[in-house]
């Protein structure tokens, strides 16, 4: 073939990257919704740092290096106190009625257009629909992308006092009666991880002491969290205790002002919504 049958061909194809770019960053800016989510955001009241002790029905101090799991209800708020500055608790979330749903990043962060998770944002399962709302959370640093690290190495070199994520994950999962599978990619809360140079990294100024992240669950969910260190974090910065708090708001549609921030939040909620109308109406 001649470079001249070669060049139209070669055009069409540039025209139509360029047409596909396009079309990307204009679905890109519709879903961040850059000022609606923000205004949104903004508005809506705080839960605060106090909650009252009428509304909290349990809680469990987590010591560094432990886990912690439990069913937490429609309408209940999970809150994961971190007042001494763990560098980093993973979370993993399944739908109690069928764990076989469960937490997907990467549904997460592609539906919302951004991995930076915090209030106001939605966490998602692998079939679309919201799991919990984020709905207070004084960090906003929390790592949606890198995992939990390696296991610990069976030899010398790993003390065996020591523990990892994925050893704490994977008892959690047993613990609620499943199994290795069901095992998947957590969120890091208080996790400053910033990606620099092409390379992420752990932000050391961010300081992470008497933070808290509260989660409004939107379906009856079972809930594992690991208070270990992230694998980025430094030495210095250990893991220290964390408390779970389960706690019953008295205000209803908490989480609205996360539901109406953006146009992919509604659509989210929506499929959300009906799915508990069919669950319910089964029952």
């Amino acid at each position: 073939m001649t470079a001249e049958a070669q060049q139209p061909t070669d055009v069409n194809k540039v025209a139509r990257i360029a047409a596909l770019r396009a079309r990307y960053e204009e679905l890109r800016e519709a879903g961040q919704a850059r000022g609606r989510f923000e205004a949104a955001i903004a508005a809506a009241p705080h839960i605060g740092r106090q909650i009252s002790p009428d509304l909290v029905q349990g809680r469990t101090s987590v010591p560094a290096g432990w886990y912690w799991f439990g069913r937490v209800n429609r309408g209940t708020c999970l809150r994961i106190d971190n007042k001494q500055g763990t560098a980093g608790v993973a979370c993993l979330l399944w739908n109690a009625s069928d764990p076989s749903e469960r937490f997907c990043a990467t549904d997460t962060i592609k539906v919302q257009w951004t991995a930076r998770i915090g209030r106001g944002r939605m966490l998602l399962s692998d079939m679309g629909r919201v799991l919990a709302s984020i709905i207070d959370d004084n960090c906003e640093r929390h790592d949606i992308l890198l995992g939990v690290g390696l296991p610990r190495a069976d030899d010398s070199s790993s003390p065996l006092t020591s523990r990892r994520a994925t050893e704490n994950l994977a008892i959690v999962a047993t613990k609620l009666g499943l199994g290795p599978r069901d095992v998947h990619a957590p969120v890091t809360f208080f996790a400053p991880v910033t990606c620099f140079d092409q390379r992420f990294k752990w932000d050391a100024s961010v300081r992470l002491a008497d933070t808290y992240v509260d989660l409004y669950a939107e379906i009856d969910l079972l809930v594992g969290i690991s208070n270990t260190q992230h694998p980025l974090a430094p030495p210095e910065a250990a893991s220290t205790v964390i408390d779970a708090v389960l706690w019953q708001p008295q205000r209803l549609h908490l989480s609205r002002f996360c539901r109406e921030a953006t146009a992919e939040a509604v659509r989210a909620y929506s499929r959300t919504d009906a799915y508990l109308t069919e669950l319910d109406g089964e029952g």
